[in-house]
């Protein structure tokens, strides 16, 4: 018969090994669970999800303006109302630059070219015919989401 623990009542190595695998497993177990159950705003991969999360609604004032980073795109959201928003790409189509937002005459303009673009994204004064694309902006429970 073999004996569990030596003669000085210590655990012997197969036993710590043993207790070391299992807490692993256990640690890993729980990882996995805790990553699962996380909300996906933590965790944004923007080729996998189809929206990405700009702010809560109680701290995007009316006439602030938001820019999100998504993946390669840079996006552009403006809260126009209560409950309106415009989500514009957040470059300049023509040369690149990143858009700014004049809350005055609620326009968007570049600061290179000074191409300036209404919150539909079309050209209003500039030397470029193209139109900056739009995304759509919605709120689910008190946050603001843009649609990539």
């Amino acid at each position: 018969m073999t004996q569990d623990k030596t003669s000085d009542g210590r655990s012997t190595f197969n036993e710590l090994l043993l207790g070391g695998v299992i807490l692993l497993i256990v640690v890993a177990v729980a990882l996995g669970v805790g990553l699962f159950i996380l909300p996906e705003e933590h965790l944004p991969l923007p080729e996998l999800q189809p929206f990405a999360r700009v702010a809560a609604e109680k701290d995007f004032p009316i006439g602030a303006v938001r820019i999100l980073n998504w993946g390669d795109a840079v996006i552009l959201v403006v809260r126009q109302g209560e409950t309106e928003y415009a989500g514009l790409e957040g470059t300049s189509p023509s040369d690149g630059c990143i858009l700014d937002w004049d809350e005055a005459s609620r326009r968007v303009a570049s600061p290179c070219t000074y191409v300036v673009y209404d919150l539909r994204g079309n050209v209003v004064t500039g030397l470029t015919t193209t139109p900056l694309r739009r995304y759509q902006v919605y709120v689910r429970d008190g946050v603001v989401y843009v649609k990539g």
